[in-house]
């Protein structure tokens, strides 16, 4: 009997078994080609906002290493101070370019109360009052005495009856965690650096109506000192005046200022009487 030359039909089954098998085969590769693929690009999307996250953290690090010297702002005098008077505020009055926070003596365990800081002195016979006060821009006792003698502060400086230093502080750093009262001091070096008396008081009356919020941002400060008169985005975002809110605070906590608002009028601490009541007392001891 002659031999069939087709195809049996197991051998058929067979045949389309082992391609559908090849088909399903190629099909599971696909879709782990496919997986593998999107994988990778997982892992690599995350190490990017891995990479991405650590980039702001060494910047935002980085921003808060302030360094240990810095320069003296034009708008204070070497003890930090920036002074106002009626004819403006004064600038260049420093004996030193620039201060170092390594060449300040750290504070004693128990404050000296007793302790006059230096620069703080009275004055003489034929000129305005000195009022000296100590304050911390996050500190709501500090905020309290400028809504209260705000006003009497400015027409006792604009009349020419007294000079008023402000030295700001960062005691209260620990309060926020973007260190506001440092980056709110220094704000206020940059803004006597442009500004006239009546502008840098009224700079310092906005900020305080803020406080409480948890400290300002950047913007917010440089917004403020836009409004009277200053541009000081360059100075916050390099961090310029930084180093000298440092060594004023060291050294004011060196020399006996432990908490704010402290107030010196012509050499003598604040005590329990009241401010206007001891401004009016040495205004007219000058008469």
């Amino acid at each position: 009997m002659a031999s069939s030359s087709s195809t049996s039909p197991d051998s058929s089954t067979r045949d389309a078994a082992r391609e559908r098998a090849r088909q399903v085969a190629d099909q599971h590769a696909r879709q782990d080609k496919r997986r593998r693929r999107l994988l990778q690009f997982g892992i690599l999307a995350l190490v990017l906002v891995i990479l991405a996250v650590i980039g702001v953290v060494v910047a935002q690090n980085r921003a808060q290493q302030i360094p240990e010297a810095g320069p003296v702002p034009a708008s204070a005098n070497q003890w930090g101070g920036t002074v106002l008077t009626a004819d403006g505020i004064r600038t260049g009055e420093s004996e030193v370019e620039q201060r170092d926070l390594a060449e300040v003596p750290e504070a004693p365990e128990t404050p000296d109360e007793s302790a006059v800081p230096p620069g703080v002195e009275a004055s003489a016979e034929d000129e305005p009052v000195q009022v000296v006060i100590f304050q911390d821009f996050e500190c709501v006792h500090c905020a309290d005495f400028e809504t209260e003698n705000g006003e009497a502060l400015e027409e006792a400086v604009t009349s020419g009856d007294i000079t008023l230093e402000y030295r700001n502080l960062n005691f209260l750093d620990r309060a926020t965690p973007t260190m506001y009262s440092s980056r709110a001091a220094a704000a206020a070096y940059e803004v006597g650096n442009q500004v006239s008396t009546e502008q840098y008081l009224a700079f310092v009356e906005e900020v305080f109506s803020h406080q409480g919020s948890g400290g300002l941002d950047d913007e917010q400060l440089v917004q403020i000192a836009d409004t009277h008169g200053a541009d000081i985005a360059t100075a916050l975002e390099e961090n310029t005046w930084r180093p000298m809110v440092n060594v004023v605070s060291q050294e004011s906590l060196a020399n006996g200022v432990s908490g704010t608002p402290t107030v010196f009028i012509d050499g003598e601490r604040l005590g329990n009487e009241t401010f206007q009541d001891a401004l009016d007392e040495a205004v007219a001891a000058k008469d």
